[in-house]
């Protein structure tokens, strides 16, 4: 549906990754340090391209645009020139064959590519004068597909250290794996026979089964892209690198703001941080930090997938989010309302609310599934 998760490329659950990534992890290993970033480079291009060669070269190009871009920003030639050109081409990319036939991992390597040229504008980071390592920070194939969005800040320096083989991490690492492995395989993928049924046949299903679809593609899509993030992690760590986590419990959020501090961290911080923040964030009075709120999240549901329906669950959240700071400003004395317990099943049945948006074919869809438990709680059976 939404992300590249499911487009062709270098799939973790594929019989490719199942039996290469040991090979690879052996070879990694074995070979001295000065040969383990050319390895590691090599085998992230040869997973990326094997289903499409002109997506690695649309890859390159990305990649060479903003290496000389942040050469050229640090050296203070033309520094608002190369950013704006950069992202210009980096969004246009992005916007141009996301909504078309989009190359696996795009939505994740530019907003990554983006934010390292912004970083050496700002002068937080220096640019990276090694082409190899650089290329290698922007394909390193356990997070190019799914993410988390690295910083340079995080991943460029851990990609140049010299690792020591670890017991713990190659444990720890395989463990990550296994989780992934079995929130995707058995959980996901079996939660979303059923989610498909609902989704495609609402009125069979009626209320009870449009509850409960939703309620499953909640868990589905939780152990689907976290399941590939952990698998992420893990491959990392067995080769001693550190991914962010980017999940951590977001169903046990009690407010909406707590939700976006646990689901896609790697995302949220990235419009933070480049988004809402440039916008004047809470700067600049209520009334535009409403509006900053609004536009980070249309632009979510933009960054989501190419439909209405990611639009709307994108302007849903935010509605949330501004809801939640005008409560605030109401209540001046800050203290809680509901019992905690309260808090999080408000929380729960809000974000599963935003959830048919984004899993339903249409808008017309979503509001077939919205209306079922009013219009028809039993249905008549999705087995027909």
């Amino acid at each position: 549906r939404s992300s590249d998760l499911n487009d062709k490329g270098m799939n973790f659950i594929s019989l490719t990754f199942v039996f290469l990534f040991p090979i690879v992890l052996i070879l990694y290993w074995k070979l001295p340090w000065k040969y383990r970033e050319l390895f590691l480079l090599a085998v992230s291009y040869f997973f990326y391209i094997k289903e499409s060669s002109w997506a690695g070269g649309l890859l390159l190009l990305t990649t060479v645009t903003t290496y000389l871009a942040g050469l050229a920003i640090e050296k203070g030639r033309h520094k608002k020139g190369w950013l704006i050109f950069t992202v210009a081409v980096c969004i246009g990319l992005l916007i141009g064959l996301k909504y078309s036939v989009p190359p696996v991992g795009i939505s994740f390597y530019t907003f990554q590519t983006m934010a390292y040229v912004i970083d050496v504008y700002r002068g937080e980071i220096a640019a990276e004068k090694n082409p190899r390592s650089y290329a290698l920070f922007i394909s390193f194939f356990p997070q190019l597909v799914a993410g988390p969005i690295e910083r340079a800040g995080n991943l460029l320096g851990q990609l140049k250290e010299k690792h020591t083989k670890s017991r713990a991490a190659l444990v720890n690492g395989a463990w990550l794996i296994l989780r992934g492995f079995y929130k995707k395989v058995v959980v996901a993928d079996y939660l979303a026979v059923y989610v498909d049924k609902v989704y495609s046949s609402p009125e069979k299903a009626g209320g009870i089964g449009a509850v409960l679809g939703t309620v499953f593609f909640a868990i589905q899509i939780y152990c689907d892209f976290s399941g590939y993030t952990d698998i992420a992690r893990g491959a990392a760590r067995m080769m001693g690198i550190r991914l962010m986590e980017n999940f951590r419990h977001p169903y046990r959020a009690v407010s909406i703001q707590d939700f976006w501090r646990r689901w896609h961290i790697s995302l949220t911080r990235w419009f933070t941080d480049y988004v809402y923040i440039p916008l004047g964030g809470n700067r600049k009075g209520f009334v535009k930090q409403c509006r900053n709120i609004l536009i980070v999240f249309l632009l979510s549901g933009f960054w989501h997938g190419a439909s209405w329906n990611f639009v709307v669950w994108g302007l849903i959240h935010g509605i949330y989010m501004v809801g939640a700071i005008c409560f605030s400003q109401i209540r001046k004395d800050k203290k809680r309302i509901l019992h905690p317990v309260a808090c999080w099943i408000l929380t729960l049945l809000l974000v599963n609310i935003a959830w048919v948006f984004f899993r339903a074919p249409s808008l017309i869809g979503a509001w077939r599934i919205l209306q079922q438990p009013f219009v028809n709680p039993l249905g008549s059976g999705i087995a027909e």
